[in-house]
């Protein structure tokens, strides 16, 4: 199950590490009021961040969402960012956030939408692969990952990252870290091989007010014998979306950051509009939003993001996905989903 890393082609945009940090290479958008209103606006001039009663989430079905077979293409959500995956035979679980909290203070009650996530650990079958996008708290949480460890193959991280993993216990053996553009093969249980790239991301990193932007921050493909699959990770719209598209398109399935945007800080969130522009430059089948529906990191109505994603969905001709938590999808089965979030919204 070793992996076996190579690196792409050169020539395509690389994150810039000078003087021990990590930076963006793309221009910086204008940011449409200074930082001290902006924060003024977060901390109380807010829409309804969130919904007045827990939103549902469908137990998960593991046999469902981990079949006994080697050529299908399975999802399930499982809220926010977290998701498993099976591609190809290949078992996998990206961003992995298990808590009811994401704040680094439970004071301040980042709190889950949901009672519960849809799926305990103990639960899980074995996993082949663990991806990580970047290290805030809502995508790497540690109490997750050192549960998660005796019971996975590898973690598969972007360049920094991996000495947090080493902090908290985790064996070098398991970890392995990458740059945009790097790509890997990790073989799983079922002794399929899967290939991946780790992507480029516009985002930043940092888990407290030291180590702002020591890690880097990425998005990921997954390559199996008959699937594509992209995931965007955190980031703001950029033409990082064509170029992934080119070099590892077309996609079965495109996994795209939707929420936690704001026009205070355009270049760490996407818009739901450039989301679903990032899905055609990518060339998708499926579009499937995620980062939204189970914790609140911004300001906008937790229901927004949603429903500004199906609207440029359908103005554009995308095929748009909007699983229920817990819900897997079959990809090769025309899946078919509904808009249950509707009936949460409150009248106005």
């Amino acid at each position: 199950m070793l992996p076996e890393n190579q690196t792409a082609d050169s020539g395509r945009v690389e994150p810039i590490f000078k003087n021990g940090k990590f930076a963006n290479p793309f221009p910086s958008k204008p940011v449409k009021m200074n930082p001290w209103k902006a924060m003024k606006i977060h901390l109380g001039e807010k829409g309804i961040t969130r919904p007045s009663q827990p939103l549902p989430a469908d137990s998960v079905d593991i046999e469902k969402a981990f079949p006994d077979e080697q050529t299908g293409l399975y999802i399930t959500w499982l809220g926010h960012s977290t998701f498993l995956m099976q591609i190809d035979g290949v078992r996998i679980l990206i961003d992995p956030v298990f808590s009811n909290d994401v704040s680094p203070v439970p004071l301040l009650g980042v709190k889950r939408f949901q009672k519960k996530i849809p799926v305990s650990l103990d639960e899980l079958p074995f996993i082949d692969a663990v991806f990580i996008s970047h290290n805030h708290r809502d995508h790497l949480e540690m109490q997750t990952i050192m549960e998660l460890a005796p019971n996975v193959g590898f973690f598969f991280v972007p360049l920094g990252v991996a000495d947090i993993l080493r902090g908290w216990g985790i064996d070098s053996a398991q970890i392995r870290e990458y740059n945009w553009w790097q790509e890997g093969f990790v073989k799983g249980l079922s002794e399929q091989t899967l290939k991946f790239a780790c992507t480029p991301a516009r985002h930043f990193s940092g888990r407290s007010l030291t180590d702002w932007n020591k890690t880097l921050w990425a998005s990921w493909v997954f390559i199996g014998p008959k699937h594509r699959v992209f995931y965007s990770g955190d980031t703001s719209y950029e033409f990082h979306f064509k170029q992934i598209g080119h070099h590892y398109g077309p996609f079965d399935l495109a996994l795209i950051e939707n929420g936690q945007y704001s026009i205070h800080w355009p270049d760490s969130h996407i818009m739901p509009e450039d989301g679903v522009k990032a899905f055609t430059e990518l060339n998708g089948k499926y579009m499937l939003p995620v980062h939204w529906g189970s914790f609140n990191l911004s300001i906008h109505d937790w229901w927004e993001p949603i429903e500004r994603a199906s609207k440029a969905a359908q103005e554009k001709g995308v095929n748009l996905l909007t699983p229920r938590i817990g819900q897997t999808l079959s990809i090769d089965e025309n899946p078919q989903t509904s808009p249950w979030w509707k009936s949460f919204i409150p009248l106005k």
